[in-house]
């Protein structure tokens, strides 16, 4: 068995159903000499773990014990560490998350993994692409709240020479006569560089939807002159291209100018955002289409009307739901298999296509830590 460190939420390993499973969660040390001690947090973690299964048939979490034993002694494992890490695994598979925020020490042996500090890290953490466009070539870039890194493209796609290639318009001449008329072919060279442009700007804007956008599904950030930009957002079909833009010179920002100039649109972006969370539930729980009542709130996910659930971070209430009855079953810290009722209303709403968010105390829209937003 191999450990593997992942991106992609929500993973198929989610989707197996398999039982028990273990979620491990570390609020890992990047400096010096704290960062030295993330292995033995770690091993007091899994501990946690094969005690909570030591009465369990567990010849099947052999194999995932061993690998947790030569990650805890993996200096480049832990040399890479982040603010956080989620690791999640059943007696098959194991991914790892590397997480950019914070999180609580936890080892969770539960029917499902523990997936709300995932949660709260892909939201808030964001992910973005961002296209820097010129008139004759563009770079693409993703980033999210901590770093930005440019994306390696060929230049058959990203220039327009390598796009065009024969099919660029050939250059008009002029032709002098005997009398020193000079005869100009039909069109400008300022026409025929704008026809080519449009072509060009056409083939970036459906590559990096087919190639990018449609497969990851995160916003697209542009950056570039404004009559660049005019042009480009005129052909684009590209439905997640947001109308924040970067207007400026793209051959005037090294990487880390360009970092701050995304953040600057990515925290508009949530603050926006979280002005929207707060309004939708206000007006849906004057209109009895929101409630904050987690009795209310876990039939309604049975019936498949939550639309959004907000959720405290860093609340864990042990128990579980039972989706089937839209029962609650609470629990105990120290019980065996105790996972987190919250958790479970998550991944149960998730999983019926709705919205889940995850806010700080002060975020929440009402003074519960959980509410929730009706279809109808």
């Amino acid at each position: 068995m191999k450990y593997k460190i992942v991106e992609e939420f929500p993973h198929a390993i989610m989707e197996k159903g398999k039982s028990p499973v273990i979620s491990i969660y570390i609020d890992t040390k990047i400096k010096k000499p704290d960062r030295l001690e993330n292995h033995i947090y770690f091993k007091n973690l899994v501990r946690e773990a094969q005690e909570s299964i030591k009465h369990k048939e567990v010849r099947g979490f052999r194999d995932l014990f061993s690998l947790f034993k030569i990650m805890e002694d993996d200096a480049l494992f832990w040399e890479g560490a982040t603010e956080g890490m989620a690791i999640l695994a059943d007696d098959e598979e194991c991914i790892v998350y590397k997480l950019p925020i914070s999180v609580t020490n936890r080892a969770i042996v539960a029917d499902s993994f523990y997936i709300k500090p995932i949660l709260k890290s892909y939201q808030l953490n964001g992910r973005y692409h961002v296209l820097a466009l010129k008139g004759d070539s563009y770079a693409l870039y993703e980033a999210n709240r901590h770093r930005i890194h440019q994306i390696h493209l060929d230049e058959k796609h990203s220039t327009i020479d390598g796009v065009l290639g024969d099919e660029k318009t050939v250059p008009h001449k002029s032709v002098g006569t005997p009398t020193g008329q000079v005869l100009h072919g039909h069109g400008s060279a300022k026409d025929e560089k704008k026809v080519d442009q449009l072509k060009f700007f056409r083939y970036a804007d459906a590559f990096i939807q087919e190639q990018y956008s449609n497969r990851y599904k995160v916003p697209l950030i542009l950056v570039g002159l404004d009559e660049n930009q005019g042009e480009f957002r005129k052909l684009s079909k590209n439905q997640y291209l947001i109308k924040e833009g970067i207007i400026g010179d793209v051959d005037s920002m090294d990487e880390k100018t360009l970092y701050d100039k995304v953040q600057g649109v990515m925290e508009g972006i949530f603050k926006q955002q979280l002005k929207e969370w707060m309004e939708a539930f206000t007006e849906a729980h004057a209109k009895d289409l929101g409630s904050d009542d987690v009795v209310q709130i876990a039939r309604a996910i049975t019936d498949n009307r939550v639309a959004a659930l907000y959720l405290e971070e860093d609340k864990f209430h042990p128990g579980r739901f039972d989706i089937s009855h839209g029962s609650i079953v609470e629990g105990k810290s120290e019980d065996q298999y105790s996972g987190d009722i919250y958790d479970d209303m998550a991944e149960a709403v998730l999983s019926r296509g709705g919205e889940v968010v995850i806010l700080e105390k002060g975020e929440m829209p009402t003074d519960r830590d959980i509410a929730a937003v009706y279809r109808f």
